[in-house]
């Protein structure tokens, strides 16, 4: 049942939530920022099911806010369960159709908000990546806030601030959700889904503190895929230029894998140039002693570089450049940036 106990690692944005029910000052508009799956749309409907519940009501006086004193939800009485099922006629939630959200969405939004709330104390509208609304929408949706309806809060979730119109922003109360800390993730992984602690650190590294993102790489099974891709960053430099471009065009085959492709080496990367002063703040810290050893031939300078180049590539291929060509220059940038390796022994049994 979701409930703001559910919403791990987040105390700042539950504490500034709670103050706001125990006050009873829920404003017209909420912003959730942060990276996906740390919780966001998890706390939007506790929130919902705080401001709704029944359970908790004593003294309730159905005036458009929940009761002063009242924090957060029972979980169990009825408004508590139709608003966890998404059945509550009075909890709207709008995600985007398709890459955006559209004009049409927001007009009947706005049509549906001009009739009282059926049954809710407050009506909560969920307006989950908000980042997508297209400028025709985003103006609809501006409206509505200079104009906010009665006993109705919206709450909009985005990855940041400067993904949305400035004027949407300047009207809504600003909730930062921080990305989960990795012992946290591991412990979740572990304790809720059964994963191995060795497994689950590692995951929670990679993970970059999204909990969605640890069990998508779960499910795609990346980490048996990130052990075939250490490899071939470790024996870059030795590549002939054929392997090289065999590589890019691997890896371009999978394009919906690829941005975890491109984080990888980025850490992969990160790891080099803090292994040799810092080894215990490693991400890859089962490649620990390969990670020593490469970084002892590798200059700051040439992985400055390399990061760069990836940077690069990285943005040539989200405005639609060709992967496979983009990733060929990539690694042929890299090979030579990383060329001081060329001299350390082919290879490491714990890379192959």
């Amino acid at each position: 049942m979701p409930g703001f106990d559910s919403i791990i690692d987040q105390e700042r944005p539950i504490r500034i939530l709670t103050s706001l029910l125990v006050n009873g000052t829920i404003p017209h508009a909420l912003l959730f920022t942060g990276i996906e799956g740390v919780g966001k749309k998890t706390a939007a409907v506790a929130l919902a099911m705080a401001c709704n519940c029944t359970g908790r009501e004593a003294g309730a006086d159905g005036a458009g806010a929940p009761p002063p004193g009242v924090v957060g939800p029972c979980g169990e009485c009825a408004a508590c369960r139709k608003i966890a099922a998404g059945a509550h006629p009075d909890i709207l939630r709008v995600s985007p159709a398709g890459a955006m959200i559209k004009i049409d969405q927001i007009r009947e939004l706005c049509q549906v908000l001009t009739m009282k709330p059926y049954e809710a104390r407050v009506r909560v509208v969920i307006i989950a990546d908000a980042h997508t609304l297209n400028p025709a929408a985003g103006n609809a949706l501006l409206k509505m806030l200079e104009e906010p309806p009665a006993r109705t809060a919206l709450i909009l979730t985005a990855p940041q601030t400067g993904d949305l119109l400035p004027t949407i922003v300047s009207r809504c109360q600003h909730i930062r959700f921080k990305p989960i800390a990795r012992h946290h993730l591991a412990a979740i992984l572990t304790r809720a889904y059964g994963v191995d602690p060795p497994e689950a650190s590692l995951t929670a590294a990679l993970a970059g503190g999204s909990l969605t993102r640890a069990l998508a790489m779960r499910r795609s099974q990346w980490l048996q895929q990130r052990s075939w891709l250490m490899a071939q960053l470790a024996a870059l430099p030795r590549q002939s230029t054929t392997a090289l471009l065999a590589l890019a065009e691997k890896l371009s085959q999978a394009r919906e894998d690829l941005p975890d492709a491109l984080d990888l080496i980025a850490s992969w990367i990160r790891d080099l140039a803090v292994a040799r002063h810092a080894p215990e703040s490693l991400i890859h810290q089962d490649l620990r002693e390969v990670l020593v050893e490469l970084s002892q031939a590798t200059r700051l300078e040439d992985l400055t570089s390399a990061m760069r180049a990836l940077q690069d590539a990285r943005q040539r291929i989200q405005a639609n450049a060709n992967p496979r060509l983009t990733l060929e220059a990539l690694f042929v940038k890299m090979a030579t940036h990383l060329d001081q390796t060329r001299n350390l022994l082919p290879g490491h049994p714990r890379l192959i």
